[in-house]
């Protein structure tokens, strides 16, 4: 990875970054996710009336979803579709969010208050042990819906998979490159992880999708290039959020559940 890939994806990791249209992402050559995989991804589709977009989510308890921030525009209506994969989706209105900040200003992660609370199964986040460890992560699973094809001169594709993509990425370190460059924002560079293969790619749709390990929640998918697999795709390093997120979001006696048999059963899946 060059000095200047690193910095630009830097720079779109900012607060300042494009508008929620600009910055939606899917999955380009992955392949079709288990039917029992995924179940608490989240398809949300905002809409202003004349123009809709799309994001993704993940469950991470009864009430709340986690995704990224950039996927809400004030004004607009977003409705969150749980159950999508396999379905049949259930649609319900969100009115009540919460975006992370600090002195810095807002940062590209978000908790979305559901109006009632759901039965279906919500993915595990990772304790303290897990979060420790987290950066001899090797691979780490995407999901989304959305573009599966490369156009001319390396684009991304338009197309639109009915069913929910998958697709692993090696986790890549640019922290090598951050420091003195023109630019880089060494603040920022601590809440994001990269992953980067030459075969697959995220596109626009699956910005705020689940970035997973284990059945373990590790990251929000927030950017990536602007052309097919030539450059890393940001993730919002979870583990850097927990004490915020565990301020705002009940985890309730499942997820704890979860989290100390998955430490005892080697990562298996309860509840894929």
């Amino acid at each position: 990875m060059g000095d200047m890939k690193c910095l630009l994806l830097l720079l779109c990791a900012g607060v300042t970054v494009s508008t929620a249209v600009d910055l939606q992402k899917r999955i380009i050559n992955g392949s079709s996710c288990g039917s029992k995989e995924r179940r608490y991804h989240v398809k949300l589709i905002v809409s202003n009336g004349k123009k809709d977009f799309f994001c993704g989510g993940s469950l991470i308890s009864e009430s709340y979803v986690l995704t990224a921030a950039h996927c809400w525009e004030d004004g607009w209506e977003m409705t969150a579709f749980l159950g999508v994969h396999p379905g049949p989706p259930e649609g319900v209105k969100i009115t009540e969010h919460h975006i992370y900040n600090d002195t810095n200003g807002n940062h590209d992660i978000m908790l979305l208050k559901l109006p009632q609370p759901t039965q279906i199964p919500y993915v595990a986040l990772p304790n303290k042990k897990k979060c420790d460890n987290r950066h001899k992560l090797k691979t780490v699973r995407v999901a989304g819906y959305g573009a599966t094809t490369i156009g001319p001169k390396g684009t991304k594709g338009k197309d639109k998979p009915k069913e929910l993509q998958c697709a692993d990425f090696p986790v890549v370190n640019c922290q090598k490159y951050q420091k003195g460059l023109p630019g880089s924002n060494d603040t920022y560079a601590r809440y994001l992880f990269n992953g980067q293969t030459k075969t697959v790619d995220t596109a626009p749709g699956d910005s705020g999708g689940g970035v997973v390990h284990k059945c373990r929640i590790y990251g929000v998918h927030s950017f990536s290039g602007v052309n097919a697999c030539t450059a890393n795709a940001g993730f919002m390093d979870i583990c850097e959020y927990m004490p915020w997120i565990k301020e705002k979001v009940d985890l309730g006696f499942l997820n704890k559940v979860s989290n100390k048999a998955l430490s005892k059963i080697g990562g298996k899946c309860l509840n894929p």
